[in-house]
């Protein structure tokens, strides 16, 4: 009897340190993130994409799958903590990758060539927002387009305005910005109508 309870016990044992093993752990996971790694990788998936001709939708799979690496990386930037190191970690002048973020750091835009023209979508661009304690990741549609600049303007307590000038163009020229509005409900990215005033505000501060 004394053996079977031994043997018992130590087969409990072993069961509970291997739950407690298994079991995920924020700390680690934050741990393994590193900004200036995520940084680069995508810098460097971004430079094999523009080694990729595409002529005539040449290697396109490949352009695709490399296109989805990359969107899967900026949707893995899930806290707070992630989303304030790349913040602080992106150079524009270092880096190859579009970032652009909010003057009040809650939101923000990655932006880069996808050389899926053929597919009529030439410009990805996936926003990242702080929402309660994580932080969420929306594609942004429409026209393609490269986004220069957020600018944001709070309303009310609860609900800010975030405007984003960008163009069609590839290189930024003041002189032919567009202005896209959105806000953050339940959750939610959406597009807002920007008010008169504050489309004055940003035109004049452009030029």
């Amino acid at each position: 009897m004394r053996l079977k309870t031994k043997v018992a016990f130590l087969v409990s044992c072993s069961l509970l340190i291997l739950f407690v093993s298994c079991k995920p752990s924020n700390k680690s996971d934050n741990k393994a993130f590193s900004t200036e790694e995520t940084l680069a990788e995508l810098d460097g998936l971004l430079s094999r994409l523009h080694q990729i001709d595409n002529t005539d939708c040449k290697n396109l799979d490949e352009i695709v799958t490399i296109n989805e690496r990359m969107r899967r990386i900026v949707e893995n930037v899930r806290t707070n903590e992630r989303f304030e190191g790349l913040i602080k970690s992106f150079d524009k002048t270092v880096h190859q990758i579009g970032f652009i973020f909010s003057g009040d750091k809650q939101f923000a835009v990655f932006s880069w060539q996808t050389k899926m023209d053929c597919l009529g979508n030439s410009i990805k661009n996936i926003a990242i927002y702080k929402y309660e304690d994580k932080v969420k990741a929306s594609s942004l549609y429409g026209n393609p387009m490269v986004y220069h600049r957020i600018k944001s303007n709070k309303q009310d307590e609860n609900k800010t305005l975030y405007i984003l000038e960008g163009s069609y163009l590839t290189e930024k020229d003041i002189n032919d910005l567009v202005q896209s509005g959105y806000k953050i409900t339940n959750g939610y990215l959406a597009e807002s109508q920007i008010p008169e005033t504050e489309q004055a505000y940003v035109d004049n501060t452009s030029l």
